[in-house]
């Protein structure tokens, strides 16, 4: 449901801004500094849109542009400029830049307006019936099939879960649908389902919940009482999300998340590290872009 934006621009400073002035809930960003192997990368991915800037680390954007034009799926492309932007190229618009974060929103909805065709409907209707399905099987269903893992599944494969549910059914990614058409039902459907996601999450995160909620399993429960799941417990390991200070540095880290979770292990450390350079020293960050790199080979 959200699309993936390609930001291309040789300036850490100028991506952020960039990735902040998005708008809310409807891109998922692909950030690179270099041009290099781009094109390859995304060619299977859903990239509607990509934003270049006339500077990139290995070379001028408007290169880039034109790849990206002769590509087999070429995304509209908004190209960004420092002078006065040229009238024609392989490009849809171009602007002077930097600009207010609205003129940006209102040139990529130039680009990208949203569909309401026939088609994009029967999309949104399969995803109302399988989020009614999900959200009827829960009551039968303990923590560990709310997640979708076996029971006992360790802390690593919960994570894992958790993450690849928080991409497809985090209601803030359908916000920006509400005052359309299934679009407030599909809202309030995925917030009840994630917020069972949630709980579910919460009490196996948690070493002391869990084992108590395991013990309690032995005995053909499969809710946890209230009282313990107020008392809390001993809890394991935090997302890495909540390592970071800074409103992007949270952005950029709960994406590597969501694509450690997808295994795409090159986003997940590119993401990494636009997180590093945005929170500094921060230890745990600095393991995780180890152990993603070590995946990769790098």
């Amino acid at each position: 449901m959200m699309d993936e934006i390609l930001i291309a621009c040789g300036s850490v400073d100028l991506l952020r801004k960039i990735a902040g002035d998005l708008p809310p809930g409807q891109y998922k960003p692909i950030a690179t500094k270099s041009a290099g192997g781009i094109v390859a990368k995304i060619a299977n991915r859903n990239v509607r849109v990509a934003i270049v800037h006339e500077l990139l680390g290995d070379g001028p954007g408007a290169a880039l542009c034109a790849e990206l034009a002769t590509s087999a799926n070429p995304p509209a492309v908004l190209y960004l400029c420092t002078g006065a932007p040229p009238a024609n190229g392989p490009f849809e618009i171009a602007l002077r830049y930097p600009v207010p974060g609205p003129v940006l929103r209102n040139a990529l909805a130039r680009l990208a307006p949203a569909t309401k065709g026939d088609q994009d409907l029967a999309l949104w209707q399969d995803f109302f019936s399988e989020l009614q399905g999900r959200i009827h099987a829960l009551p039968n269903q303990n923590y560990y099939q709310i997640l979708g893992v076996e029971d006992g599944a360790p802390h690593n494969v919960v994570v894992a879960a958790y993450d690849a549910l928080t991409v497809r059914y985090h209601p803030d990614r359908y916000a920006q649908f509400r005052g359309q058409q299934w679009g407030d039902a599909v809202y309030a459907h995925a917030n009840t389902l994630f917020q069972a996601v949630t709980s579910a999450f919460g009490v196996l995160s948690d070493r002391r919940m869990k084992k108590q909620y395991e013990r309690s399993m032995t005995s053909g429960k499969i809710r946890l009482d209230p009282a313990l799941l107020k008392a809390g417990g001993d809890t394991g390991p935090d997302l890495l999300e909540n390592h970071a200070q800074t409103k992007q540095g949270k952005k950029f880290l709960k994406l590597a998340q969501s694509d450690i979770a997808r295994r795409d292990w090159s986003s997940a450390l590119q993401n990494l590290k636009f997180a590093a350079s945005m929170e500094g020293d921060v230890p745990i960050i600095a393991e995780k872009i180890a152990e993603v790199a070590a995946k990769i080979g790098k």
